[in-house]
């Protein structure tokens, strides 16, 4: 069922990415699958309405609770992190002044401490939300972009 719930989210995605224009070419390149699954999707016969009901409720969700979601449902790092990028348009970014260069963050191959600041790399970031989670002084979090 994990990967009916994401067809459900790659199907949101898609129809947001529509109605913003976007060719159905453009959107099989992004999502990296085949445009007849698109035409599926944005004509409403893939996935179920139920599938389709649970993709909305993850979909409102506060994008620090939708991207672990996402995530767990996705063995693809990049996908969902492109799912995330459209449903939520949302970065991790750092509060200096609330971090102490403690190093919990580290565990993400996107961070790196320069001296005592802490840089996210976001070409890297998945935005898995794992940093934010580590971070003991909750310097890290997810915002709009």
């Amino acid at each position: 069922m994990p990967e009916h719930i994401l067809s459900g989210i790659k199907a949101l995605v898609a129809m947001k990415m529509r109605k913003e224009g976007k060719l159905q070419r453009e959107i099989a390149e992004y999502l990296n699958i085949d445009r007849s699954m698109i035409s599926h999707y944005l004509h409403g016969r893939y996935p179920s309405d139920r599938i389709m009901k649970i993709s909305e409720v993850i979909a409102e969700l506060p994008v620090e609770y939708g991207a672990r979601i996402i995530h767990s449902l996705s063995n693809e790092k990049d996908i969902a992190k492109k799912l995330i990028k459209v449903i939520y348009n949302a970065k991790i970014k750092i509060d200096n002044d609330k971090c102490l260069a403690c190093g919990a963050c580290l565990i993400c191959e996107a961070i790196s401490i320069d001296g005592i600041e802490v840089k996210i790399d976001e070409d890297r970031c998945f935005l898995c939300g794992e940093c934010i989670s580590k971070c003991p002084m909750n310097a890290l979090k997810f915002v709009e972009e």
